[in-house]
């Protein structure tokens, strides 16, 4: 059920009650794996991208799932520090994942079933990922290299 439709995850792992535009984004992720959402600042994008890489992370197995920003500061200040606040929320997530400074892994099978912090500085910081189940959550796309 949570695979299918993700705000019910959201809802039920991270007590998590999304916005309109955050459910409506999150289904669409569920039935396509390529979504861009244009929007505004303040109103929840990473806290939605923190929600999406957990569930992507628990929903999916043996993922390989790279979360990105332009920058070092955005993505560790901002995104992994949103993605560690979810997971110390959830009693279930704190049991299945670890969370470390550059990795997010289920307990017991760290070096196939994780997700990785790389900035989007260079190309080759994205290449190499290879699983069934693969995806790059970017934050602030516009500034990221265009050849990524």
């Amino acid at each position: 059920m949570w695979t299918e439709d993700p705000v019910v995850f959201f809802q039920e792992v991270l007590e998590f009650e999304p916005d309109e535009w955050q459910a409506k984004a999150a289904r669409d992720l569920a039935h396509n794996p390529k979504v861009c959402i244009k929007s505004g600042q303040g109103v929840g994008k990473t806290a939605f991208e923190a929600a999406c890489f957990l569930w992507f992370l628990v929903c999916f197995p043996y993922p390989r799932i790279v979360a990105t920003a332009p920058t070092k500061q955005q993505l560790h200040d901002v995104l992994w520090s949103e993605i560690s606040k979810w997971m110390s929320r959830s009693p279930l997530l704190s049991m299945l994942l670890k969370w470390t400074k550059t990795y997010v892994y289920m307990v017991g099978n760290e070096k196939r079933w994780f997700g990785v912090a790389r900035t989007a500085t260079k190309p080759e910081n994205m290449q190499g990922f290879h699983e069934n189940n693969n995806s790059v959550f970017m934050l602030e796309y516009l500034n990221a290299e265009s050849r990524i």
